[in-house]
């Protein structure tokens, strides 16, 4: 049982580090966009690795397991989601 919580848990912390790349490619390539003169914008994901990361926290079985919340601590889209309202207010 310990093994498949293991596994279980490397497999949904791989999927998280995946929305993790995914978000920090859109990010570079809307700032590459942008500085072309393209306007295509590539959204982010907030909130799915966090969420990912907190289903591994479960499932992983062993007590040394507090380096699974860098994972959303480095998404640029968690990031994104806090400065949301700063960028709201400097609009009006």
């Amino acid at each position: 049982m310990i093994t498949f919580r293991l596994i279980l848990a490397i497999a949904i912390l791989l999927l998280a580090v995946y929305f993790v790349a995914m978000n920090w490619g859109c990010v570079i390539i809307s700032m590459i966009n942008k500085r072309k003169g393209v306007d295509c914008h590539h959204s982010t994901v907030p909130l799915v690795s966090l969420i990912l990361t907190v289903f591994a926290y479960i499932s992983y079985p062993y007590p040394a397991k507090n380096w699974i919340v860098i994972i959303p601590i480095l998404d640029i889209g968690n990031w994104m989601l806090l400065w949301f309202p700063i960028v709201l207010m400097k609009k009006r």
